[in-house]
């Protein structure tokens, strides 16, 4: 009987197993808000780009540990959290010692049984709000962080893109006659957004204060989006992001987004 007893009360496999799955959870949530942050600076939808599930952990760990600033602010966030669990505690504990002192009634088992089971549980309904709070702002702050850099030129850690278009294509330069707009085309949508884009569709360095670099932002089995670097931080600015598809023979469907209208 002792023995049976031991076994349920020492279980570290269980424990193991138990904590290494909060821990994957907590690390998936992380990774996603980091990239649903992230994308979403780009005006894209995270459940729109059908990524591998390894890369929502790798966002996690680029958010906690990607670099010094990112491992500070994880550091701090491990004392806070703590800090402020324990701060709400000890007040839930006093607010029930000042109740107790009030109320004259005496409660039997049953009825502590379903107090202690409900202070339990708001106990650990608190833990998992704070730290999921925690993780939430930790994957947000450095995935704007992230964004920001990506989306400037001169920060910018994507690829510089070329794509080779069909002479349809609805956007893009011949090498021939440079200065020819295609036509033969429909447009549903913002046209300004469009004829803002055209003559612009060639990457030009020669000009310092007018850098215009095109850069690859994701590639995906049926599709890539690329965008117009920003030449610099300015959050009036807005990024035009174009969604090339491959499976187009014709190269002819393109689709601009961008967060507002384009002024005339």
């Amino acid at each position: 009987m002792s023995s049976s007893q031991s076994n349920q009360e020492f279980n570290p496999l269980g424990k193991l197993i138990s904590l290494v799955a909060l821990l994957a959870a907590a690390l998936y949530f992380t990774g996603w808000i980091y990239r649903w942050t992230y994308f979403h600076f780009f005006n894209l939808q995270v459940t729109t780009l059908n990524l591998p599930v390894e890369s929502f952990y790798l966002a996690a760990f680029q958010t906690l540990f990607g670099g010094f600033w990112a491992t500070s602010k994880t550091i701090i966030s491990s004392v806070i959290a703590p800090l402020a669990i324990i701060l709400i505690f000890y007040l839930i504990q006093k607010t029930q010692k000042h109740l107790k002192s009030k109320l004259s009634f005496n409660l039997n088992s049953i009825q502590k049984n379903i107090i202690q089971f409900f202070t339990s549980l708001t106990y650990e309904f608190i833990i998992v709000v704070i730290v999921l709070t925690s993780l939430f702002w930790l994957a947000r702050w450095q995935a704007e962080n992230d964004a920001w850099q990506d989306a400037v030129n001169q920060t910018s850690s994507l690829p510089v893109v070329t794509v080779l278009m069909p002479k349809d294509a609805a956007l893009g330069r011949s090498l021939e006659k440079p200065l020819e707009n295609s036509s033969d085309f429909r447009i549903i949508g913002d046209q300004n957004l469009y004829k803002r884009l055209l003559g612009q569709e060639l990457t030009d360095i020669s000009k310092a204060d007018k850098l215009r670099v095109w850069r690859l932002l994701i590639d995906r089995e049926n599709y890539f989006y690329i965008f117009p670097a920003l030449p610099d931080k300015n959050s009036k600015l807005t990024i035009p992001i174009i969604t090339i598809y491959k499976n187009d023979t014709n190269g002819a469907r393109l689709t601009i987004l961008n967060s507002s209208p384009t002024p005339p």
